[in-house]
């Protein structure tokens, strides 16, 4: 039976790496060293928060354990990430409790088991999360409205960082145009005066493509817009349209100074 339980594969192992799981398994030798005859696992959970989160199993089944017990182990494993400046927020269950959420699909719990890296186990939380990983324990339909939710959130998110690639676009526009401003000689306007200033002095001169006036323009109303949240979605193709006139934008202002700042 030891065997098999040695065999079962750890999930999540690409997930948890470097110098945080190294403080996480600072706490983990140490706890395991004062409490380990009780202790059914210790799992690492949510890697990317500011705290990396420890969640230690107390072991009911083969231990005649009380919740006085559990609130020890947290407050022994939080102590030791303190006296160790370690960024690592530590909480426990216990195994009883745990097996009645994971029967009734709670979904903290299956958060738990889907997200969570074994450090320490005793044959309790590897199989079952096996289980789970493999698709052999059916989800509540809660979990499944979950990750529609997430679907859309996710989708919210996506549009939100097109909107701040189009900033970034703006930025990009506005810094090449101040350059090219400074190379003709005048002092850089303000962002709103900017595209005028193009026209007139740059486009009129046949400095730059008359275009160039154009996209100063476009990508500083879409930029504003997005900034006072007057505008939340930009589509693929919108951004491509834009990432296309900046590209055409900073080809035509990088000829323009290469051929007119060697004399600054």
């Amino acid at each position: 039976m030891e065997s098999d339980l040695k065999s079962i594969k750890k999930h999540n192992t690409d997930k948890f790496s470097g110098s945080r799981f190294a403080d996480a398994g600072k706490v983990a030798d140490a706890v395991l060293e004062k409490h380990k005859d009780i202790l059914a696992s210790i799992l690492v959970h949510r890697p990317d928060g500011d705290k990396l989160e420890m969640m230690f199993i107390i072991d009911d089944f083969n231990n005649v354990v009380f919740a006085q017990q559990a609130a020890e182990v947290k407050i022994f494993a939080a102590g030791i990430a303190y006296d160790n400046s370690l960024s690592v927020q530590s909480d426990s269950m216990i195994a009883s409790d745990v097996w009645k959420s994971f029967k009734n699909r709670d979904d903290k719990i299956m958060d738990v088991f889907r997200n969570s890296y074994s450090i320490h186990d005793n044959g309790f939380f590897l199989p079952l999360q096996d289980l789970l990983v493999k698709g052999k324990v059916r989800p509540s339909k809660e979990s499944v409205n979950i990750y529609f939710l997430k679907a859309d959130r996710s989708m919210k998110t996506a549009n939100q960082n097109v909107g701040r690639a189009v900033i970034d676009l703006y930025w990009a526009v506005t810094d090449a145009a101040h350059a090219a401003v400074m190379v003709a000689g005048m002092t850089p306007p303000s962002p709103n005066d900017l595209a005028k200033i193009v026209k007139d002095e740059l486009v009129r001169r046949n400095l730059v493509h008359s275009r160039c006036a154009k996209i100063v323009e476009n990508i500083h109303d879409t930029a504003k817009r997005i900034m006072h949240r007057e505008v939340f979605e930009i589509s693929g193709r919108e951004y491509d349209a834009y990432l296309s006139d900046v590209d055409f934008f900073l080809k035509e202002i990088d000829a323009f100074v290469r051929k007119h700042a060697g004399g600054m």
